[in-house]
């Protein structure tokens, strides 16, 4: 009797419920999937919004709205008041910077909306635009789909590809933050009417633009960064006059699978000496020349080895010419050897400058391919 009687109670209780409220249809909802920002020509904040459109009657799947402010929260209500039904915040996908901004300043101010309000989306990828921000804004997508979408999927593609970084709004700030590393952010621009990812732009510590990585580069800057949890595609081109080839056809290509690293430093005569150890295992995706590899397997290894070598220290020369670090360096010297990290806390990346860095890998082949 007493289960009847809590059934008959129960169903009393649910018929007697209402409803929540007004019903909300997603054709009135206006989510901002892509956002951009740039300086025009009077260093004033010029900003484009990506929204999807769900109405059956629009011909345009999307809608590209801009304005002129002087703060992004201003930019914000701007474009709201341009867009028709409810604006639901915290959809953001990918926020565009022009470079053109970022020569002129450190964009971390005027992103500061973004870590204030609870209601923004932190975990949008932050993306470097090499070239007028209104070209990709414009791009013709009749045969990609809507904006938003295609250039998330891109740069998280391309990362996990290897052939750029990829760097979140919450990342870049904790970058921003921390004394021991500068900022790495994916880097876009347009090429023939086509979206590219065209590899890393590196910042300074004050937030401004330093120099850019192409794709090669980017994946030996992830190797340095020990973000080797998936496989790291490299070509290198190696001696003609080791292998008795012509130099058209002396590059070999190969994947970088696993990675054993031993990173030692010390403090001497006011610099730091830094000597990074890497065991690297690799597999053969690509061999343009003719080898005897039960022969020669030790020579192409010890080649690939001192190639390795250069292009890895070319790109520590590189950064340490632009005073940046964004390799993370520091933060070993931080966590091993804090008495020394005290002393150059302040100006990390002009210590790195003057730093001896030396890097020494061992490659060993694990595989050649289906055929040799």
């Amino acid at each position: 009797m007493k289960k009847w009687k809590s059934i008959f109670l129960a169903c009393a209780a649910l018929l007697l419920i209402t409803g929540c409220g007004k019903a909300i249809y997603i054709e009135d909802q206006r989510f901002i999937i892509a956002e951009g920002v740039d300086f025009d020509e009077e260093k004033k904040l010029v900003i484009y919004s990506s929204s999807p459109v769900f109405s059956r009657e629009a011909k345009d799947k999307f809608k590209i709205t801009t304005t002129t402010a002087d703060t992004m929260r201003e930019g914000k209500k701007k474009i709201e008041a341009q867009l028709n039904g409810s604006f639901g915040p915290g959809k953001l996908q990918s926020m565009l910077i022009g470079k053109k901004m970022l020569k002129q300043t450190n964009v971390l101010p005027y992103l500061d909306v973004f870590f204030r309000d609870p209601k923004n989306e932190i975990n949008a990828n932050l993306i470097v635009v090499d070239g007028p921000l209104k070209e990709v804004m414009y791009t013709n997508m009749s045969d990609k789909g809507h904006l938003g979408p295609v250039i998330k999927q891109l740069v998280e593609s391309t990362y996990k590809s290897r052939i750029t970084v990829q760097t979140t709004l919450q990342k870049f700030h904790q970058q921003m933050m921390d004394s021991a590393l500068t900022p790495s952010i994916t880097e876009m621009r347009v090429e023939q009417d086509d979206l590219v990812i065209s590899g890393t732009a590196l910042l300074h510590r004050d937030g401004t633009y330093a120099t850019s990585l192409n794709n090669q580069e980017s994946s030996l800057l992830l190797l340095l960064q020990r973000n080797t949890n998936k496989p790291i595609p490299l070509t290198l081109p190696l001696p003609p006059e080791m292998f008795q080839t012509d130099k058209e056809v002396s590059y070999v290509s190969f994947s970088i699978n696993k990675v054993k690293v031993k990173f030692k430093s010390k403090f001497e005569e006011n610099h730091f000496i830094i000597d990074i150890q890497m065991k690297v295992q690799i597999d053969l995706t690509e061999r343009m020349f003719t080898l005897d590899m039960e022969k020669q397997s030790k020579q192409l290894e010890q080649a690939i080895e001192q190639e390795l070598k250069k292009e890895c220290q070319d790109l520590i020369k590189k950064a340490q010419k632009h005073h940046v670090s964004p390799f993370g360096f520091g933060l070993y010297v931080r966590a091993h050897d804090h008495k020394n990290w005290k002393k150059v806390e302040g100006n990390w990346e002009k210590a790195l400058s003057e730093a001896t860095v030396n890097v020494s890998p061992k490659v060993v082949i694990k595989s050649m391919g289906v055929s040799e």
